[in-house]
């Protein structure tokens, strides 16, 4: 899978927020995970150069917010007409509207919303 550079970057730079979020809990730090990214950045997505250490924080945390991100539903808790996931090309728009949700249901909570 290739990565969306776009998308990283935002998420190591002003979408931040959804690091911190996604290791929350966890002994890692924050700037650990955005170093992984901003690494990454730098060798244009390859993930064959990273350390074994660094692919452990990458899958752990940088994959999730990158490939197959859930779809919150009409109703934020997941009931999710669409496939469930948000589309690839979608995530970005996503993340910057701080609306994590795929197409179909943001369309369906457009329809819901009066004029």
């Amino acid at each position: 899978m290739e990565i969306d550079l776009d998308l990283l970057t935002y998420l190591v730079g002003k979408g931040s927020r959804y690091i911190e979020g996604a290791v929350q809990g966890t002994t890692y730090l924050p700037r650990t995970v955005s170093g992984v990214g901003t690494y990454l950045l730098d060798n244009d997505g390859n993930v064959d150069l990273l350390t074994s250490k660094q692919q452990v924080t990458y899958e752990k945390f940088l994959k999730p917010l990158l490939f197959a991100v859930p779809c919150q539903g009409t109703s934020g808790e997941g009931n999710c007409p669409g496939s469930g996931v948000i589309e690839r090309d979608f995530l970005l728009k996503s993340y910057r509207d701080d609306i994590l949700c795929c197409r179909s249901c943001r369309a369906a909570k457009a329809a819901a919303i009066p004029a």
